[in-house]
């Protein structure tokens, strides 16, 4: 276990690169983590250390530092409420780097409405990536397209195992052959996170016939190596019926299984539209399942499983809070499908370059993007009623409303 440790206004951000966990503590709190996980220091020596620096017992620093240290546990497993990423950080603590926009499918509720696109130079990745780690980014999400058509790719990977970062690179998984998992099996902190869209009835009607075999081999495969996998599923109109059987899949495999929401783009889209209503329910049954079963279930609506587990109200988005999106011309993006559903203009997107953090905090996307709210998705919000403060079908208020009538 390694930390990464940057300071903010008041606090001390410590992040876990392998549990993935960020917390917030003070300049003391950073000391001992520091000690105990990037120095090696054992927990009696970092003791001694603070009751000299402090004047004060051995047992009384002993006892304030096992019940923060129990504290930190609990926060940094997967179950525990990582506030973090609600607030408003100094500078990103994760990227989303767009590599590549050709894909090899053309699935059904794809975000993107053409498969031919460009590829980002191995070198403006490789710059972008250590302007990133100069500015303390903890972790990078490498995105399509589809990654592994970039003819570069390990190379890239290999620059963020390099600058330490935790690592994800998400995948329709078709294209992924023994050598390539070889080269993957190598990389420090990665997980490949794979689409799965139904069972192979549904997943190959969305993604094309074959693709479901393809996926199931190279999930195998990568789990075999012993590279770290996830899946997504997009839930729509057509395979939330069939959320059991992929989780049931998932959970053969032991591995996690994220669900997010599909958003439609185009008007061809629509039939994938699923009701609002049974989307609430199957929120509601996967957090049963999670709770209950210790299923592996990964939610993307955080204010409405904080809303069920009775926690402090969440925001259902972070982005421009701790995250930053690059596309693949190297601009700078608040919400990738805003920009799909044709809310900003190309002119009005800021280009990454020396200056990036500047423009994160202060350009007017970003400040304008903050001030319409975090509470439910704004992409949402703009493609069902064409304002970006409007009525969110899928988000926390109406989830309220079905809640009460439910």
């Amino acid at each position: 276990m390694k930390v990464k440790i940057r300071q903010e206004e008041d606090y001390y951000l410590v992040y876990f690169l392998d549990s993935r966990r960020a917390i917030g503590v003070n300049a003391t709190g950073a000391k001992i983590l520091d000690s105990l996980f990037n120095r090696g220091e054992n927990v009696d020596d970092i003791i001694t250390t603070l009751s000299d620096e402090f004047h004060l017992s051995f047992e009384s620093v002993k006892r304030d530092a096992d019940e923060f240290l129990s504290q930190i546990e609990q926060e940094i497993t997967p179950e525990g409420f990582n506030v973090i990423e609600q607030c408003q950080l100094n500078k990103p603590l994760g990227v989303e780097l767009e590599l590549i926009t050709s894909c090899n499918l053309s699935c059904r509720h794809c975000i993107q409405e053409s498969h031919q696109g460009i590829s980002m130079s191995t070198e403006k990745a490789i710059d972008i990536l250590h302007k990133l780690a100069d500015h303390q980014v903890c972790e990078i999400s490498i995105t399509g397209g589809e990654p592994f058509l970039h003819e570069d790719l390990i190379r890239v990977l290999e620059c963020c195992q390099d600058y330490e970062m935790a690592l994800s690179l998400v995948t329709n998984g078709v294209l992924i052959d023994a050598a390539m998992i070889k080269k993957l099996a190598s990389i420090n902190r990665l997980i490949i996170v794979i689409s799965l869209d139904g069972n192979e009835e549904i997943h190959d009607y969305i993604r094309g016939a074959g693709m479901f075999a393809k996926t199931d081999s190279a999930l195998r495969a990568l789990l075999a190596e012993g590279v770290g996998v996830e899946t997504t599923c997009t839930l729509n109109a057509i395979n939330i019926p069939v959320y059991p059987e992929v989780l049931e899949y998932c959970e053969k495999l032991d591995i996690p299984c994220n669900f997010n929401l599909f958003k439609p783009f185009r008007d061809s889209q629509r039939y994938l539209i699923p009701d609002p209503e049974i989307f609430f329910e199957t929120i509601v049954a996967l957090l049963e399942l999670r709770k209950d079963k210790r299923y592996k279930i990964g939610l993307s609506n955080a204010a409405i499983v904080s809303e069920l587990l009775g926690l402090p109200p969440r925001n259902e988005c972070r982005a421009t809070q701790s995250g930053l999106v690059i596309d693949v011309e190297g601009r700078m993006l608040t919400c990738p499908s805003l920009v799909e559903a044709g809310y900003y203009k190309n002119e009005e997107l800021p280009v990454f370059d020396d200056n990036f953090l500047e423009t994160w905090q202060n350009h007017d996307i970003f400040a304008r993007f903050r001030k319409n709210g975090f509470n439910e998705c704004q992409a949402r919000s703009f493609i069902f009623s064409n304002d970006v403060r409007g009525h969110d079908p899928y988000g926390i208020n109406a989830f309220r409303k079905y809640w009460r009538e439910r």
